[in-house]
């Protein structure tokens, strides 16, 4: 059976599709980076997976600011969140960089294989960043020195398309 993405009542493939912002907040040549910690905050208040939290967690690896949409949500308005809520910071309003798609899972398998959709926004966020108890760490890196490696969850993937960094 071969499934297509039109979503819609008896077409989308069980995988779905993920629409989600990402925040690059720059500072001359850095951009923010962060990793978890109390993955049960990432599924709560940042619509992580609860089964994908907690790997994450424990990868010790970089992630961008980032969060999946909320039905009906722009966005705009959910990398406006990411900022606020996330990353408790205040920023210039957040410019649109570009969006890109991504296959995810195994594309044979209808039950894995969906598409990540990405908005990516810039800022530069204002005052001093203090760090957040759902971050073990959150601080500015310089691009020339994160490598997609770097990071968990297709993070240093989506930083690479956009090349930011090699």
């Amino acid at each position: 059976m071969v499934f297509k993405a039109i979503f819609m009542e008896g077409h989308a493939p069980p995988g779905g599709a993920c629409l989600s912002s990402f925040v690059i907040a720059r500072k001359g040549s850095s951009i923010l980076v962060g990793k978890m910690k109390m993955p049960d905050v990432w599924v709560e208040k940042f619509l992580m997976g609860p089964d994908f939290a907690p790997k994450y967690a424990a990868s010790n690896k970089y992630l961008l600011p980032a969060r999946h949409l909320i039905l009906g949500e722009h966005p705009s308005e959910t990398a406006q969140k990411i900022i606020g809520e996330m990353l408790l910071a205040k920023g210039s309003k957040p410019k649109l960089l570009g969006v890109q798609s991504h296959l995810s899972g195994d594309p044979s398998n209808p039950d894995t294989g969906h598409w990540d959709v990405c908005f990516l926004y810039e800022t530069r966020l204002r005052g001093k960043i203090i760090k957040p108890e759902w971050f073990s760490e959150l601080d500015y890196m310089p691009l020339r020195s994160l490598h997609p490696e770097n990071f968990t969850r297709g993070h240093g993937d989506v930083l690479k398309e956009q090349r930011l960094i090699k």
